[in-house]
């Protein structure tokens, strides 16, 4: 059965959390992984996720570090580094809720493809799906804004194979990817990567995450296709707008994570992802009562305790990856924020004061 409308509640991700993902995904991760009710708890209890996962709507947040926890969890519990490319064999169509039926409903595989494209946000916003046209192909690439350097090709087995699933059944079986491609080295056995994405061929070492369909594949008519459903199905998506991050320059905050993959974040390199000149950023702070570095530092407290919870990167792998040049710049700040967290809210001024202070410590590092 579709799902009914309801109205957008609470998300569960705290505000300034970063990039979130609906709780559909841990959903269908830990009940793969896990054996039973008490099972998929506990795991997710352990991956610092709250009761919500199973019981709230399928509206609420989570934020996307600790997908990157919980799949940590599943490969500690599973020792399956194929975890991903396994939950994606168990999908089944719904699971997804509004993404799936907003595919299903579409006419042709192509208009699926483009509505649920549009509406990737309904299961993540960390996420981005781009299509790449030719005259006889169609590839759709997978990226993600936190990209974690050890769980990336789990991840885009997860991603790819499930988008997969999505279109097997959307098309009844019609279409299979002529080609899938994955940026990491090739497994030992790839039985299971032929089993799920069918017999075109499989590529690693490759340039992008993607899956490749022929043109033709688009005019592919859909089974479920109704029209009348596919329209109460959009107006419900239409209620469920893209989670923005709060705060006084939430776009600045989303600035700064994309450029902890490249090395250590600065003001100017902010400034072009937003458009405007490093003088006007500097000013738009200003007037919001806040700087740059104490921006800078409460995205990397946030970043870092993710990667705290995941469990699976050393200080100086957090360091580097927080844009600290050694781990005890990042150990020195750690302490001050475990300090900040202790003083009371009245302290705010000196607790922006000691952000500063950290950050100016990390540019220095």
């Amino acid at each position: 059965m579709p799902p009914t409308p309801t109205s957008p509640p609470p998300a569960v991700a705290a505000p300034n959390a970063g990039p979130t993902e609906s709780v559909v995904l841990p959903r269908l991760i830990a009940r793969a992984a896990a054996i039973g009710d008490t099972g998929t708890r506990s795991m997710l209890r352990a991956a610092g996720l709250p009761p919500e996962v199973l019981e709230g709507p399928p509206t609420a947040r989570v934020p996307s570090m600790r997908l990157y926890g919980l799949w940590t969890e599943v490969i500690g519990r599973t020792g399956r580094q194929d975890a991903g490319l396994l939950t994606a064999a168990d999908y089944r169509h719904g699971q997804l809720d509004l993404f799936d039926y907003l595919f299903s409903t579409a006419p042709t595989l192509g208009e699926g493809l483009a509505v649920s494209g549009a509406h990737l946000h309904l299961l993540s916003d960390g996420s981005e799906l781009a299509t790449e046209e030719s005259d006889e192909e169609v590839t759709i690439s997978y990226g993600a804004l936190l990209p974690d350097s050890e769980l990336r090709g789990l991840v885009a087995e997860f991603v790819m194979g499930t988008f997969t699933q999505v279109i097997r059944h959307s098309t009844g079986g019609a279409v299979a990817p002529a080609r899938v491609s994955f940026t990491h080295r090739a497994p030992r056995r790839t039985a299971g990567h032929t089993e799920l994405f069918g017999d075109g061929s499989i590529d690693f070492d490759a340039g992008t995450d993607s899956i490749t369909l022929t043109r033709r594949a688009l005019d592919t008519p859909l089974p479920g296709a109704d029209p009348a459903l596919a329209a109460i199905i959009r107006r419900t998506a239409a209620a469920v707008p893209p989670p923005r991050p709060t705060g006084p320059l939430p776009d600045l905050r989303r600035a700064i994570l994309t450029q902890f993959a490249d090395g250590r974040p600065s003001l100017a390199a902010a400034a072009r992802q937003l458009a405007v000149s490093p003088r006007t950023l500097q000013r738009r702070l200003a007037e919001s009562d806040t700087t740059w570095r104490a921006e800078l530092d409460a995205v990397r407290q946030e970043f870092s305790l993710g990667l705290r919870r995941t469990g699976s990167w050393s200080a100086q792998q957090t360091a580097a990856r927080l844009g600290y040049a050694e781990a005890r710049s990042l150990r020195r700040a750690r302490s001050r924020w475990d300090a900040r967290e202790e003083r009371p809210a009245a302290d705010g001024d000196g607790a922006a004061r000691t952000a500063e202070a950290t950050a100016e410590e990390g540019t220095r590092g």
